[in-house]
């Protein structure tokens, strides 16, 4: 059983990083397409980072601060 899992411990640890990764060229795509952000630019942070920028944005558009949400955006855009 030990061996078994010593096969597929690499293969489940392959599967997991595409996992993550996919989810944050997710963030980045949501990011490019709706607020039209540099992908040069976003490539610097990191993928917390971008969960953070993310959650920023959608608590400002939530208070409906229009000002506070173009300032946050536009350092990264083109």
């Amino acid at each position: 059983m030990s061996i078994l899992l010593l096969f597929l411990a690499p293969g489940l640890f392959a599967l997991a990083w595409l996992i993550r990764l996919q989810i944050c060229l997710s963030r980045v795509r949501y990011l490019l397409d709706t607020y039209g952000m540099d992908r040069k630019k976003l490539r610097k942070l990191s993928c917390k980072e971008l969960k953070k920028l993310r959650i920023s944005i959608d608590e400002l558009q939530h208070a409906n601060d229009a000002f506070a949400l173009e300032n946050l955006v536009r350092p990264f855009r083109t």
